[in-house]
C-alpha cells in the first residue's frame, strides 16, 4: 500500500511543526527569497529540530527515506546534515507544498 506509513509521517511532521520557535522560522519563507536565504532558513530549521528533538530528526529520515538507523549512525556529520536537510525540504515542507520553490504546487 502506497500510504502505509502516511499516518506516521503526518504525526512526525506535526511534531516538528510544534517545536517552540519553528513557527517563527517557517514564517520567514516567501516566494521572493533567493537560494542563499532559503538554505539559511532550512539550516536553522534543521538546527532547531536537532537541538530540541534529535530522535525525531532521525525518525523523519528513517520513515521518509527508508534508511536504517544503523546506517545513519555510521554517517559523518556532513552526510547526516545533508540528508536531514534534503528530508526537511522534500518530505516535511514539500509534503504541504510550503516550499517557495514549489510555487504552492504539490
Amino acid at each position: 500500500m502506497a500510504r502505509a506509513n502516511l499516518a506516521e509521517r503526518l504525526e512526525i511532521i506535526g511534531q516538528i511543526f510544534e517545536i517552540d520557535g519553528m513557527e517563527t522560522l517557517l514564517a520567514k519563507f516567501d516566494k521572493t527569497m533567493n537560494n542563499v536565504k532559503f538554505n539559511a532558513v532550512v539550516i536553522q530549521i534543521e538546527s532547531l529540530l536537532m537541538k530540541n528533538n534529535p530522535e525525531l530528526a532521525e525518525k523523519i529520515i528513517t520513515t521518509c527515506r527508508g534508511i536504517p538507523e544503523a546506517k545513519l549512525e555510521k554517517m559523518n556529520d556532513s552526510e547526516y546534515a545533508g540528508l536531514l536537510r534534503d528530508t526537511i525540504i522534500t518530505d516535511v515542507m514539500g509534503f504541504f507544498a510550503s516550499s517557495p520553490r514549489s510555487g504552492g504546487q504539490p
